[in-house]
């Protein structure tokens, strides 16, 4: 294939969504859609590449891996150790800890598996400090790269290239079907792996495939299917945001829209990409990906305000890094004239790849070098990294664990026959409060027992998730719960959750989901009106706990903060009352006056001005969930304040 020009300046209109996204410009909301526009040129200009090899039975492998370490190692690993050296400097001591174990992993091509593991959503608070968390598209990449040659070799020589064509097709159908499904069940997984991205790359192979078999039009066509592709993938970058259920169908629309500007080769739209000031960006669009996320990355963790000037400045420092990263370090390693394989896996890949994982593995088993910080700083980060997803693993279930059955040993306390206990149950928000019951437990001599579940609310009967499939899977996981508290004979029943609002659009009847506001209010108000009174006809104290405040996009760090960056940070956040909950909970208790409310936040909110830390202690992970040691010093504070709420029944 003849070099395309447009192609370049495409992946500038790729690049520069993404950067606005992460810069935190309003207007590109889904600006992460440029790395599916990646995903399709890059599919499509490698496959146009290896695949005439393949049927020519002239391609190599070590040929084609030779040219890919050239091009992407070297100023892959020199942004690596720049970002390294610059965050060793200011990271928290477990934070850097974490980094350093992520180097690992992206240098080993396995970086998507860390950050899902690790960070869990792509848009979850604690990911938007990874340093290296833009990597994932990176190994993403590479992991298509080792299977597809593979499978297209296998299937030509088997089946012959039509077939193989044809093939790529109904493979491209099929996938995207799973990747919607992947999407509907899953959280983070369908953004991160391989198997849910694989039609992305695989429409730009396909469109490869079948190029000298396209059909010519006029160049009115072009024109127009030009404006088409693009405004697909503008409207995607404007109109999704984190919210959206990504990637599945809704990755189609900026894919789509990239095969067509690709296929559009003499339309006006490509006229402009193939402007020299398009060409160049998109030259060095492989390094602006690589260098903007650390250096926004860095703004955030040490708490500079995005300003616009901010905003500008970041992005033009980044666009010199990358000219410079580009001119010093792409070209010249690139056009290295070493070509043999070998060679060039042990210099450009296996060395610096060692080193690299030697500086992080020394720096994981120093913990992060916590001798860098104050005593108190280190508490602090200690304390606010206690996580009761990861000390009651056992207790707290993924969705895709929804089958677990309730765990003997996640019983707590004084455990004995002639003792009725405590069950919690609800989601992640009631899996953060555990610390707070285990202290009310303790104090009674009592025992309790865990069973939470992400995103799924402690209300029977009702159907809650992002789709139906999910919120039917919190239904039948409710059900379960609600056995279990009748067959142990519980003296009381805690039901805590992220408990929704007016505009929630969650709930849904057996076929549709809910969005009337009355209807929703209803629906839900009846469902848990008829839980509690289930709770109470088996004779056991239904105790209802409110939600804890958000901290509205500032960091859980922010009391650490305020001491290393910056004194006058402000760690204060404000209480958004939700009237929604508390009119239903009110209505409850005139129904069950015997059921109990506990509201955390009057033990840290004053005037609707809210803490971050008491006995400087942070009091939350992330933006929503408290940290263990926070929920134990809230639940002392209760017991000081109001007293213990259970007590001892035979």
């Amino acid at each position: 294939m003849n070099y395309r020009s447009d192609i370049d300046g495409l992946r500038t209109i790729a690049v520069f969504t993404v950067i606005l996204n992460h810069a935190g410009i309003a207007l590109f909301s889904g600006g992460f859609v440029g790395v599916d526009v990646f995903f399709v040129i890059s599919g499509f200009l490698i496959t146009s590449i290896i695949y005439p090899r393949i049927v020519e039975n002239t391609f190599s492998m070590g040929w084609f891996l030779s040219r890919r370490i050239k091009r992407l190692m070297p100023v892959l690993f020199f942004v690596i150790f720049v970002t390294a050296v610059a965050f060793t400097f200011v990271m928290l001591p477990q934070d850097l800890a974490t980094f350093y174990q992520s180097i690992v992993w992206v240098v080993l091509y396995a970086g998507n598996f860390f950050m899902w593991i690790h960070h869990g959503g792509y848009f979850d608070g604690n990911s938007q400090e990874a340093p290296l968390l833009h990597t994932w598209s990176l190994a993403v990449e590479e992991q298509y790269y080792f299977v597809w040659p593979v499978m297209l070799i296998l299937s030509v020589r088997l089946l012959g290239p039509k077939v193989t064509a044809w093939l790529s097709v109904i493979l491209f159908i099929a996938l995207t079907i799973f990747s919607q499904w992947g999407t509907e069940v899953t959280v983070g997984a369908a953004y991160y792996l391989l198997p849910t991205r694989f039609f992305e790359l695989l429409l730009g192979s396909s469109l490869a495939i079948f190029w000298h078999k396209l059909p010519e039009v006029k160049t009115s066509v072009h024109h127009i299917l030009s404006i088409i592709g693009v405004t697909l993938i503008l409207a995607s970058a404007v109109f999704l945001n984190e919210h959206s259920s990504f990637p599945g169908y809704n990755a189609l629309y900026a894919t789509i829209g990239t095969a067509i500007l690709i296929y559009s080769q003499r339309g006006v739209i490509n006229k402009f990409l193939s402007t020299k000031a398009m060409v160049y960006s998109g030259n060095i669009s492989y390094s602006l990906y690589l260098w903007h996320w650390p250096i926004f990355t860095l703004l955030r963790y040490m708490s500079i305000e995005l300003t616009a000037v901010v905003q500008l400045g970041a992005i033009l420092f980044t666009y010199l890094l990358s000219m410079l990263s580009y001119q010093y370090i792409e070209q010249p390693l690139r056009h290295s004239r070493i070509n043999a394989f070998l060679p060039i896996a042990i210099k450009f890949y296996t060395v610096p790849a060692m080193l690299m994982i030697a500086f992080a593995l020394v720096g994981v088993s120093q913990q992060g070098y916590p001798e860098r910080f104050e005593p108190q700083i280190v508490n602090m980060e200690k304390a606010l990294n206690t996580h009761s997803s990861d000390s009651r693993k056992a207790c707290h279930s993924a969705f895709r664990e929804h089958n677990r059955q309730p765990d003997a040993s996640c019983i707590f306390g004084n455990h004995t026959a002639e003792n009725k206990g405590v069950f919690i149950f609800g989601d992640s928000h009631a899996n953060h409060l555990v610390p707070f019951v285990q202290e009310l437990v303790k104090d009674a001599g009592l025992w309790g027992q865990d069973y939470t579940m992400d995103r799924c609310l402690p209300v029977g009967d009702l159907n809650w998730g992002g789709n139906l499939y999910k919120a039917q899977r919190c239904k039948a996981r409710n059900a379960v719960a609600l056995q279990h508290m009748e067959e142990q004979g519980f003296a009381y029943v805690v039901l805590a959750a992220s408990w929704p609002g007016f505009d929630t659009r969650r709930i849904f009847n057996e076929t549709a989901r809910v969005t009337d506001i009355e209807e929703i209010k209803t629906l839900f108000q009846q469902k848990l009106i008829n839980t509690i009174d289930h709770i109470v006809k088996q004779g056991v104290t239904p105790i209802l706990f409110e939600d804890t405040p958000t901290l509205a996009g500032k960091s859980p760090k922010c009391p650490i903060k305020q001491i290393l960056y910056d004194e006058s940070l402000s760690c204060e956040i404000t209480l958004q009352n939700n009237r929604f909950i508390s009119d239903i909970f009110s209505h409850v208790q005139s129904l069950y006056p015997q059921t109990i409310v506990i509201k955390p936040s009057e033990l840290f909110c004053q005037q609707q001005r809210c803490t971050m830390q008491i006995e400087n202690i942070p009091l939350y992970r992330d933006d929503d969930h408290l940290n263990e040691e926070g929920a134990k010093i809230l639940a002392r504070k209760y017991l000081a304040q109001v007293g213990n709420p259970i007590r001892k029944l035979k």
